[in-house]
């Protein structure tokens, strides 16, 4: 026999996706489950909406079964009108499939003993009841007759009493005859018949109302006997669904403790992350702001090297104005012209350059050098006594070197001594 065509969208039937995990339809089946048991759902449909729950669930937890119904996927998309959100009922919590469709035949086998139990009680206590009514009529029936039969035998007693027989001449009374005795012995017959008859039929009746509640004590007890192994069965059943809701807890624990040590991982290497950018960061503006801060000095001593050889220049000609302004004044303007001729005659204060330097010309190390104001020579102060000429002093250098009013030079600049 072919298999029956499958018409349905489980994937709507247990309200997931079609890229569901396993984890997440076991879930889903199990929230759906615990609203629509048959067994707390008043509705018509509730069994074969279980069923339909119970086949969409089968189907997509197993990974065959699920590959072969995702082929047929696309043509049943969206064919259902089943929306398992708008069913409420209840059933067994955290169970799969055949447990709970044992516990349900269970509980409807027990909900029919109880039925016909309800039944077959009625109608034992209908027999009983009127066992009972006849028993009691019976009784009732025979103790008239005993009664009879105690005033009969007490009138024949009271006839042959010593009294009667002795009042007799006095008291005669008519004797009954021979018809009349018949007649009386005949019913006192009927009535002792009559009474043994009742007394056999209250003995049936008796054993009758002991049978009918012996069969009605049996029946009570075989239901009871079966209603204790369903129930012994359904807890087995339970018990197994618990130890399989543990496992499942058990294992939703474990994910879950999985996924908070990858989230906590993932979050530890974002954060690590975000500390190495920031200290990238942080060392890239560092390394800027020393780099500007470098350029920045640069810039500064550049600017202060070129003031410092602004302000040497400007000493030097300074010092050439002074120089040309002596000379002309001690010895005329034609003899001022040798200071300002293109070979340079290395005359002339030479003003000191500090820091400390080799000499160029006999590469002995200095603190400071002497610089020649003509051509920018450089030497130390033995060398330049050395490169500068001699030149005769008179009298006019004598009268204006002991009268002239001009300021004896800083101790920025050298002079030296004439021989």
């Amino acid at each position: 026999m072919a298999p029956s065509a499958v018409t349905e969208d489980y994937y709507m039937i247990l309200e997931v996706d079609q890229t569901a995990a396993p984890e997440l339809i076991v879930k889903s089946y199990r929230r759906l489950a615990l609203r629509l048991h048959p067994d707390r759902n008043s509705r018509q449909d509730a069994t074969e909406t279980f069923q339909r729950l119970l086949r969409a669930y089968e189907t997509l937890n197993d990974e065959d079964k699920r590959r072969g119904y995702d082929l047929i996927y696309p043509s049943l998309k969206g064919r259902s009108a089943f929306s398992p959100r708008s069913r409420e009922s209840t059933s067994v919590p955290g169970s799969t499939g055949s447990e709970i469709a044992q516990i349900a035949a269970l509980r409807k086998s027990k909900l029919a003993r109880a039925q016909q139990w309800r039944i077959s009680k009625s109608t034992f206590d209908t027999s009983i009841s009127r066992i009972e009514r006849a028993v009691r009529q019976l009784e009732q029936e025979i103790d008239g007759f005993v009664s009879i039969l105690a005033a009969e035998v007490a009138e024949e007693a009271q006839k042959n009493s010593w009294s009667t027989w002795i009042l007799s001449p006095i008291f005669k009374k008519v004797e009954d005859s021979d018809d009349v005795k018949v007649q009386k012995d005949r019913a006192r017959q009927e009535r002792r018949i009559e009474k043994d008859m009742k007394e056999r039929r209250l003995e049936a009746k008796k054993a009758e109302l002991k049978m009918t509640k012996m069969t009605m004590e049996r029946l009570k007890t075989d239901i009871d006997a079966a209603d204790l192994r369903d129930d012994v069965k359904m807890q087995e059943l339970q018990n197994i669904i618990w130890r399989k809701e543990n496992l499942q807890r058990q294992e939703k624990e474990r994910m879950e403790r999985e996924y908070r040590a990858q989230e906590m991982r993932r979050q530890q290497e974002q954060w690590e992350k975000k500390e190495r950018e920031a200290a990238e960061a942080r060392e890239r503006q560092w390394a800027a702001a020393r780099r500007a801060e470098q350029q920045r000095a640069e810039e500064e001593a550049q600017q202060w090297r070129k003031a410092f050889e602004e302000k040497i220049k400007r000493q030097e000609e300074l010092c050439k104005q002074q120089e040309r302004s002596t000379f002309t004044r001690c010895f005329g303007e034609e003899d001022a012209h040798w200071n300002d001729s293109a070979t340079c005659a290395h005359d002339g204060w030479w003003p000191k350059v500090q820091g400390r330097t080799a000499c160029p010309e006999c590469y002995d190390t200095w603190t400071y050098l002497l610089q020649c104001p003509g051509c920018a020579m450089k030497a130390c102060p033995k060398c330049q006594a050395a490169v500068r000429p001699k030149r005769q002093r008179n009298a006019a250098w004598t009268h204006r070197r002991a009268h002239s009013r001009i300021r004896e030079p800083s101790s920025t600049f050298y002079y030296d001594d004439y021989d």
